[in-house]
C-alpha cells in the first residue's frame, strides 16, 4: 500500500495514507459522495509514483495515466460497476494492474468508436448469417414489386417501407457484400455537405464501394452528388460483409462525432424487424410491414421460392476432408458468438499458425467453404470462415 491523493475538478483534495480507519477505496468513494455535483463529476486518484486514474462519471470514460520519461495516457469506456472495480484495482497495483481490464485506447474518440462497435455486435444484423440475410432480402425485394438483379457477380436486392425509406443490399454468391439503409427521419439524412456524405463510406473495400458509385440502373435508388463527380447511393447506415458484418469506419466516426448511437442508422426499423422474425412467413411479414398487402406478400414468397437457385447445403462433403477440418478446429479454432464464422489461430502470427494453417486453407478450398477477411487488428495467421450447416453438424462430435 502507498499514499494516495484524491482530487476533483473544483480543486478539492484529500490525502490518504495506509493504516487509517478507512480503507483506500472506501475513502475515495466517500470523497466522491461529498463533492459530486451537476458541475463536478470528474475525480482522480494519484500516487507517489506519478501514476493516476481519472474517472469522468457523467461521460462513462476512464483514463489511466503514468508520468515520467515514459508518460502515457490511455482511455476506456466504463459503466457504474467498472468505475468501482477500476478504482479498486488501481489502488491495489497502479497503472500496470489495470492492463487486463482493457482494451485501453490512446484517445477518447477511439474509445467511443469501440463502444459503438460493441453496441453493433449485439444487433440482430450482426448475428444473421449472410446466407439467411440474402434469402430474406430476396423475398422482400419480390414483395416490393422488384426483382433481384445480378451484375458483375453481385446480386442487388432492394425494398422500401412505403414512405421513401429503403434498404439496398449487394451480395456475391459467397456472402461478400454491402448493405445500405436510408431513413429520411435519421439525423444522418440531414447531412448537406457532399464530402461528409461521401465520408460515411470511408473504410468500405474498393470492390464494394464501386457498387454504390457506378449504379448499372441509375434512378432506381436514391442518390446524391459525389464530390469527385458522379453519384453515390444515399445512406444513413452502411454495413460491409468483406469479413464479419461491420459498420463502415466512416459511419462509426460520424456517429461518434455527432454523439449518436447505432440506432440512428435506423437499421432496426428498416431491416432488423424482418431478421428478428423467428418464423419468416407471409403472416409474420404482414404483421411486421403493414404497408404491403397480403396478395403482394404471397406473390413475393412464391416468386422467391420458384426462382431460388441456392446450391444445396445438404450435399455430402468429402468425409476425410471434413474430419481433418474439424480436427484443426478442435485444436486451434472456435465458433464466433453468433455462429456465423469459424475462427482459427486466434491472435497468432503466420509463423505461430505454421503448417496447420496451410493445410486448413487447402481444406477450405476442397470443401467449397467461404473464407472471409479477418477483422482489423487480427493476428496475421488468423483465418475466418463462414459457417456451414453440414460442418456444424460434425463439430458437435469434436467440441
Amino acid at each position: 500500500m502507498r499514499s494516495l491523493t484524491f482530487s476533483d475538478d473544483k480543486d478539492n483534495e484529500r490525502e490518504w495514507v495506509p493504516g487509517g480507519p478507512t480503507d483506500a477505496l472506501g475513502a475515495f468513494l466517500e470523497f466522491i459522495d461529498e463533492h459530486r455535483a451537476d458541475d463536478n463529476a470528474s475525480f482522480c486518484i494519484t500516487d507517489e509514483r506519478d501514476e493516476g486514474l481519472i474517472l469522468w462519471l457523467d461521460h462513462g470514460i476512464v483514463a489511466r495515466v503514468t508520468g515520467g520519461q515514459e508518460s502515457r495516457t490511455e482511455f476506456r469506456l466504463a459503466n457504474a460497476g467498472d468505475f468501482r472495480k477500476l478504482a479498486f484495482m488501481f489502488i491495489r497495483g497502479g497503472f500496470v494492474k489495470l492492463g487486463r481490464y482493457g482494451p485501453w485506447w490512446p484517445d477518447v474518440p477511439s474509445a467511443m468508436r469501440t463502444q459503438l462497435r460493441l453496441d453493433f455486435d449485439r444487433s440482430v444484423l450482426r448475428r444473421t448469417h449472410p446466407r439467411e440475410l440474402c434469402r430474406r432480402l430476396a423475398v422482400l425485394t419480390y414483395i416490393d414489386g422488384r426483382e433481384p438483379t445480378t451484375v458483375a457477380g453481385f446480386t442487388h436486392y432492394r425494398f422500401g417501407d412505403g414512405s421513401g425509406d429503403s434498404v439496398d443490399g449487394w451480395f456475391a454468391a459467397g456472402g461478400r457484400g454491402l448493405v445500405v439503409t436510408f431513413d429520411s427521419g435519421s439525423r444522418l439524412a440531414s447531412i448537406d455537405d457532399a464530402n461528409a456524405r461521401a465520408a460515411l463510406y470511408d473504410g468500405v473495400p474498393p470492390d464494394l464501394l464501386a457498387l454504390v458509385r457506378h449504379m448499372p440502373q441509375p434512378g432506381t435508388v436514391r442518390t446524391s452528388a459525389h464530390p469527385n463527380g458522379g453519384m453515390l447511393v444515399a445512406a444513413t447506415g452502411i454495413f460491409t460483409y468483406s469479413g464479419p458484418c461491420m459498420m463502415s469506419e466512416g459511419l462509426l466516426v460520424r456517429l461518434q462525432q455527432a454523439q449518436l448511437g447505432v440506432e440512428d442508422a435506423q437499421v432496426g426499423r428498416l431491416l432488423e424487424r424482418f431478421l428478428a422474425l423467428e418464423d419468416f412467413t407471409p403472416a409474420a411479414v404482414a404483421q411486421a410491414a403493414p404497408w404491403w398487402n397480403d396478395d403482394d406478400i404471397a406473390r413475393g414468397f412464391a416468386a422467391a421460392a420458384a426462382l431460388s437457385g441456392e446450391p444445396s447445403l445438404t450435399a455430402p462433403l468429402d468425409r476425410d476432408a471434413v474430419d481433418r477440418f474439424c480436427r484443426i478446429w478442435a485444436d486451434s479454432g472456435y465458433n464466433d458468438p453468433w455462429g456465423v464464422h469459424y475462427v482459427f489461430f486466434d491472435c497468432r502470427t503466420l509463423e505461430e499458425a505454421g503448417e496447420a494453417r496451410d493445410e486448413l486453407l487447402s481444406l477450405i478450398q476442397t470443401l467449397g467453404l467461404e473464407r472471409v477477411d479477418a477483422p482489423a487488428g487480427s493476428g496475421s495467421g488468423e483465418v475466418w470462415v463462414r459457417s456451414d450447416p453440414r460442418i456444424d453438424a460434425e463439430l458437435g462430435h469434436w467440441a
